[in-house]
């Protein structure tokens, strides 16, 4: 093995080169790796009761859903985990609903191990550095196999795992946690085809890390990573079989995760999204929230006032940005010599270049975005297209990369170039990052109180409870403007009575019932969502008959609730607790609106089938392992 020596001390090629992005990794992450502080922002709290109900504690729309959806989500399943029980069954969201169905669950997602063993607030915080690595130790490894010196390897990789993009999302696991696996998955693409033929252990890594993105979560940055892998395809020799390779390799990966793919799409099926197909409407809905021309400079200036840490937020800085455009210099250069590895470096470049170009042209809904938006089957049903800005990212490190190797090479005797090149960068990137992300002491997420501790004695599945939120609080202009208030009114956030063990009648799931959502919505008059997020259910009205049905004993308000069939039997904390006389009506259950309940057990037959076959393409996928290695 070729070895070097670095200020005295011997190490592997590639041992340096990591320990440096392992060091970074670790002092980007300091506050919630070595402090008390977790990786969630537990002041927006503050602006729900029974937490202090301040109407100016700080709100963010994007990072809310940390608190929102995350922290109670991972909070359940470890406890269900540690309990020795697969959470397949919620029962404390919408009247009990299917937990693992919904991908962003990430149940059997590897890397989600650190909260199941761990504290999960402060897994939050380890997850991230976890991811980090191998979003910049992906990206370096990339590189290297692109043959690109060890120093242009290492600021692509800085440039990637930094990158304002995953700083932003990072409140968002599931999202940031499947887009850190994008350089890995291009990676194993290229080395699993040699000159000739395809390499099967390569092969089998590539379906591995599809089927870990696709457990991470985040669907729509699956399709982003499947985008990236074609586009790579492209620019590889012997495209018959790299066809081959990559159909091979997305035929693996759904097989290996059916544990989670069947359950999922059993669950859409049924969801209040499912149905529904591309539109005009639909398209017209995203195209103003896409990212816009004026808002550009939020790719190279931190905290552009308009798009700070929102859907479209691609902030790469001037460092990497400048780099990336001398590689246009480099191509040139290349193309001016008949050499095979000319050919090659260039190939490199092209395919950076248009991943870049890609992922901008596409986030900022042109017709190319549009073209995908009718073409491929569910992309109409998820997020922003601002989101493709994870391609304008890795484009953009890569094609940094590619700027200083070439700039190393003609420049060889200004050996302090890439110690430049790399603490601008860097200096850009952790300057980002420290405002990007936000932390809070541990005590302050979702503490016991008064009222939490009453409603847990007391909640059982014959004994629900309702919390008022007012859906009007929710409305796009209050809420993202700023006009009346910032932060939207409420008790206790949809699915916080998951971290308390109450059973609630509401939540906040993209894959909610979409029949329990029509039951409840004859209660309400209306529909039970508010304006600006269809994935929630906030109930208004304490004297429904829906909630007489679902056996709704307890209701939580901020104001007074006059009706004689509500006695006041708790008055803490900014809320009034309510015990309703419930009427004799009808009962239902939550299992009554969700298949797989058979003889009174949550018994999917989805599960057991994607179980089954993700445990037998583990077995041909060690066996072909096995073999391949018997043949070297």
């Amino acid at each position: 093995m070729r070895r070097f020596s670095l200020a005295g001390l011997s190490a592997s090629r590639h041992t340096v080169p990591v320990l440096i992005l392992v060091a970074l990794a670790a002092l980007y992450w300091r506050d919630v790796l070595f402090t008390s502080q977790v990786l969630l922002p537990g002041a927006m709290l503050r602006g729900f009761a029974p937490f202090g109900g301040d109407a100016q504690a700080p709100w963010n729309l994007l990072q809310w859903d940390a608190l929102g959806q995350y922290f109670p989500w991972r909070t359940f399943a470890a406890r269900e985990l540690q309990s020795g029980h697969i959470p397949l069954w919620n029962p404390y969201q919408f009247s009990g609903a299917p937990f693992i169905a919904n991908g962003q669950s990430a149940v059997f997602y590897p890397l989600n191990i650190v909260f199941w063993i761990f504290d999960v607030a402060r897994a939050f915080g380890l997850s991230a550095f976890l991811h980090t690595l191998l979003a910049s130790i992906g990206t370096y490894a990339l590189l290297q196999n692109w043959k690109l010196t060890r120093a242009a390897s290492l600021l692509g990789a800085v440039a990637f795992g930094f990158c304002g993009y995953l700083a932003s999302w990072v409140m968002l696991p599931t999202l940031a946690n499947t887009a850190s696996w994008l350089p890995l998955a291009l990676l194993c693409l290229e080395r699993s085809l040699p000159e000739k033929g395809i390499n099967p252990r390569p092969l089998v890594a590539l379906i591995a890390v599809l089927a870990c993105a696709m457990l991470a979560g985040h669907a729509q940055i699956f399709v982003y990573i499947l985008m990236a892998l074609v586009l790579r395809m492209l620019f590889l020799p012997g495209k018959g079989r790299a066809v081959l390779a990559l159909f091979t390799a997305f035929v693996g990966c759904g097989v290996l995760a059916a544990l989670q793919i069947l359950p999922t799409l059993e669950l859409a099926r049924n969801g209040h999204r499912a149905g529904g197909g591309p539109t005009m409407e639909g398209w017209n809905f995203l195209v103003p929230r896409a990212l816009q021309i004026g808002d550009l400079p939020s790719l190279l200036i931190p905290g552009w006032p308009h798009l700070s840490f929102s859907e479209n937020f691609g902030y790469i800085g001037f460092g990497t940005f400048l780099l990336a455009a001398s590689s246009v210099l480099f191509l040139f250069l290349n193309s001016k010599l008949k050499t095979q590895n000319s050919k090659l470096a260039s190939s490199h470049f092209l395919f950076a270049i248009t991943l870049t170009f890609f992922g901008l042209l596409y986030a900022t809904a042109t017709p190319l975005a549009q073209a995908f938006y009718f073409t491929v089957p569910g992309l109409s049903q998820m997020g922003g297209v601002g989101r493709a800005l994870i391609l304008w990212s890795l484009g953009g490190a890569l094609m940094a990369a590619l700027g200083l190797s070439a700039l190393q090479h003609r420049l060889s005797s200004v050996r302090v170039l890439p110690l430049i090149a790399l603490a601008l960068v860097t200096a850009e990137l952790f300057g980002n990052g420290m405002i990007a992300y936000q932390t809070a002491p541990r005590e302050v997420v979702y503490p016991a109180t008064e009222v939490t501790t009453f409603l847990k004695e007391r909640s059982k599945p014959d004994a629900r409870v309702l919390f008022i939120t007012p859906r009007g609080g929710w409305l796009p202009t209050e809420v993202l403007q700023g006009n009346g208030r910032n932060h939207p009114p409420g008790v206790l956030p949809p699915n916080g009575a998951m971290i308390y063990g109450i059973h609630d009648v509401g939540g906040y799931d993209s894959l909610a019932s979409r029949s329990y959502r029509e039951f409840l919505a004859q209660g309400e008059g209306g529909d039970v969502s508010p304006p600006l997020n269809g994935n929630m259910i906030l109930l208004e009205n304490p004297v429904s008959a829906s909630l007489d049905a679902l056996q709704v004993r307890y209701v939580v308000s901020q104001s007074s609730l006059e009706d004689p069939s509500l006695k006041v039997v708790l008055r803490v904390d900014d809320c009034v607790v309510y015990e309703r006389t419930v009427a004799e009506v009808p009962r239902r259950e939550g299992s009554e609106f969700s298949p797989g309940w058979r003889e009174g057990k949550y018994q999917p037959e989805s599960f057991r089938l994607g179980a089954f076959l993700s445990l037998l393409a583990l077995g041909v996928a060690v066996g072909v392992l096995v073999g391949a290695r018997r043949r070297n």
